[in-house]
């Protein structure tokens, strides 16, 4: 009878109350998640969602974080018990996806442009060296204008790439946002300005949009509903539209008008 394979034990990702660093041996700062004497990362709010290793974040000028592993995207966490939801590591997972178009869009267009200006400079030698026709003029600055006309196309594409990376990042710090709260209750802009470690103008932004999103989240639906009684309560808008539908609808034949 054949026997299961024995499981390779799994390493701790979350440290116990008053353990030390893994890594130094030197007490973690109380609340925090990374090791100020090695810089050592902890807890399952520091896995990246990209190559899955736990790692501290470096600044980034365009992604505002990235992974000190595999440079993809990050958000700052600063709560050792923290964790990233689903919600938040699809987000990141897409700034990554998108980061990768924005590069290699960029290199492909400032190559094939900078391809483009070469050719036509070529283009602009050989017609004014030798005695061309119009018709084989067009045709040479044509051929020279593909390289460039391609570059462009690319480099519009990168621009397209970045906004949705933009994009994508504002919803996983929005998202992160809510993954603290839900660990350490509410927060203000302070406290969200020292956890994600995002200037002060920066974590109020952010602490309005998730509270926007909250509030359009536990917005209820208009509902309309008519009971026995004809006393009128609220119920689906589409329950209403179909009402409204029925109630303008000719009579078919066979039906009875008063």
């Amino acid at each position: 009878m054949l026997k299961p394979a024995p499981m390779p034990s799994v390493a701790r990702t979350e440290l116990a109350a008053g353990e030390p660093c893994r890594n130094c041996g030197q007490a973690l700062p109380a609340g925090k998640s990374v090791c100020a004497a090695c810089g050592a990362a902890h807890g399952e709010a520091n896995r990246c969602p990209h190559c899955s290793a736990i790692a501290d974040v470096e600044p980034h000028p365009a992604l505002g974080f990235r992974c000190l592993v595999c440079g993809g995207p990050r958000v700052a966490l600063g709560l050792p018990n923290a964790t990233l939801s689903a919600r938040t590591n699809a987000a990141l997972t897409g700034a990554g996806r998108e980061q990768t178009k924005h590069v290699m869009f960029s290199a492909a267009g400032f190559l094939l442009a900078g391809m483009g200006a070469l050719a036509m400079l070529v283009a602009t030698v050989v017609v004014l060296a030798t005695a061309t026709g119009p018709l084989s003029t067009a045709a040479i600055y044509l051929a020279a204008s593909v390289p460039l006309g391609a570059g462009i196309f690319a480099l519009v594409g990168a621009r397209s790439a970045r906004a949705r990376r933009s994009e994508a990042l504002r919803a996983a710090e929005v998202s992160a946002l809510s993954d603290l709260q839900a660990v350490a209750g509410p927060l203000d802009a302070v406290k969200v300005a020292e956890l994600m470690r995002v200037g002060p103008e920066r974590a109020e932004l952010l602490v309005a949009a998730a509270s926007v999103e909250n509030l359009l989240g536990a917005a209820p639906a208009p509902r309309l509903r008519v009971d026995a009684a004809g006393n009128t309560q609220l119920g689906d808008a589409a329950e209403l539209a179909d009402a409204a539908a029925e109630a303008t609808r000719p009579p078919a034949r066979g039906d009875t008008e008063v």
